[in-house]
């Protein structure tokens, strides 16, 4: 026992680096740099959301972590643009033009204030209220009824069941508008297609690895050092900050943090 024991704190060290001293000790942390209202001004905060998306036309989408709480779209200046409560069972998709499908209504862009019932499809969803409906009769009857539903509920989109066709034509992802209906037969029900990507911000020197916290497992902590626009900062390596350009001015996000104004 005491020789397995010896392998593997010998395996544990050799395999793990010992702590070093911060390199750049002059390099102020993100946390508090972002307390500095002349540098950074707060948007939104982590705790208010649990996923972010961007827009292209520089609107912020902000879902809720709980199902009972409205999501938001809002501007860089955190005015409220949209605020609704959805159906979470139901599928939630931005469309290439930036139009809003939810809880079975369309919403058109620029300001979301019109907006029409859109008929929406949830391939299994459909397939399952079918079988709920072929209870009483013989298995095999049921499943034959349920193979011809699903074969003519395909072919009314244009599509044709999964098995037939090759699993990396990536044909059985459907998520998208089909003879004006949406059409979904894939598991994630948020799709967004007009979408505003963040950028990496750059580092200025390597992650150190800086401590190790106590657990069932030694979890390292790393830090990293990042520089933008001239300005230095170091966070815990899992804080992974981006940068985005949100009406022609400048933002540092991190889900963990929220979304900072550069000032």
């Amino acid at each position: 026992m005491k020789y397995i024991t010896f392998l593997f704190v010998l395996l544990f060290f050799a395999c793990n680096p010992f702590p070093k001293k911060d390199k750049h000790p002059e390099v102020s942390l993100l946390a508090d740099l972002l307390k500095d209202t002349a540098k950074f001004k707060k948007v939104i905060g982590a705790e208010q959301f649990k996923d972010v998306a961007f827009l292209k036309n520089d609107r912020i989408i902000l879902i809720p972590n709980q199902s009972n709480l409205p999501f938001k779209i809002i501007d860089a200046n955190n005015n409220v643009i949209l605020e609704k409560v959805f159906d979470w069972k139901l599928p939630f998709y931005i469309d290439i033009e930036g139009n809003l499908y939810f809880n079975r209504q369309k919403y058109f862009l620029p300001d979301y204030k019109k907006y029409e019932p859109f008929k929406t499809v949830v391939i299994q969803d459909s397939l399952e209220q079918k079988s709920s409906t072929l209870k009483k009769m013989d298995d095999s009857l049921s499943a034959k009824a349920i193979e011809a539903y699903k074969i003519n509920l395909l072919a009314r989109y244009g599509l044709e069941p999964c098995e037939n066709i090759p699993l990396q034509s990536g044909k059985c992802d459907v998520f998208e508008i089909k003879k004006e209906a949406l059409i979904v037969r894939q598991p994630e029900l948020f799709k967004n297609d007009f979408t505003k990507q963040t950028k990496d911000i750059g580092k200025f020197d390597d992650d150190v690895l800086i401590k190790w916290n106590n657990g069932k497992l030694p979890n390292p902590v790393y830090l990293s050092y990042y520089q933008m626009d001239g300005q230095k900062f170091k966070c815990d390596s899992m804080i992974f900050p981006k940068m985005i350009t949100l009406g022609g001015k400048k933002f540092l996000f991190s889900s963990n943090i929220g979304l900072y104004q550069f000032q």
